[in-house]
C-alpha cells in the first residue's frame, strides 16, 4: 500500500476514534453494590441481566461488583441447589467476580444454614442485609436497585 493510503487510513481510523459517543469511552473503575431483596424471578433475571450488561460496558477488571441478597430474593439462592438454569446463572456471574452477600437474618428468618443456599461460603454471609449496603457506601460503592 502507497504511504500516501496508509496515511489517509490512520487519519480515518484516528478521527473514528476521537469522534466516539460519550457513551463508548472507557468507564473509570467503579465499585457497585446492587440490592437484591425482591421474591418475582422476572425481576431477579432482569437485574442478573443488567448486573452482566453493566460488568460488559464497563469492562471486568475495572469493576468490583456486589450483590447484597436477603428477603425473598433468597429463594433464588434455595431453589439454585436443584435447578441448574440458575446454578448456571450464579456461576457465570461469579467468574465474572461478582460477590453475592447473603443476609444472616434472612438465613435466620428461613430457619437455613449457608449449606442450604447454592455455593455460599462462610465470608459470604453478613450479619444483616441493610447495613451491609450501608456500610459498603460508606467504603464509596454506588447503590444501585432495579
Amino acid at each position: 500500500m502507497p504511504m500516501f493510503h496508509r496515511r489517509n487510513l490512520l487519519w480515518l481510523i484516528l478521527s473514528c476514534l476521537v469522534s466516539l459517543p460519550a457513551w463508548a469511552k472507557a468507564y473509570e473503575h467503579q465499585q457497585v453494590v446492587y440490592h437484591v431483596n425482591y421474591g418475582e424471578i422476572s425481576r431477579i433475571n432482569a437485574t442478573f441481566r443488567n448486573i452482566n450488561n453493566h460488568i460488559e460496558a464497563v469492562g471486568e477488571d475495572a469493576i468490583d461488583l456486589k450483590v447484597v441478597v436477603h428477603g425473598p430474593a433468597l429463594e433464588y439462592f434455595i431453589d439454585a441447589k436443584t435447578d441448574q438454569g440458575k446454578q448456571m446463572t450464579l456461576d457465570s456471574l461469579r467468574f465474572q467476580n461478582v460477590q453475592f452477600l447473603i443476609c444472616g437474618n434472612t438465613l435466620l428468618g428461613y430457619h437455613l444454614t449457608r449449606e442450604a443456599l447454592y455455593e455460599v461460603a462462610e465470608e459470604d454471609v453478613v450479619q444483616a442485609g441493610l447495613p451491609a449496603i450501608v456500610a459498603l457506601q460508606q467504603a464509596g460503592y454506588i447503590y444501585v436497585r432495579p
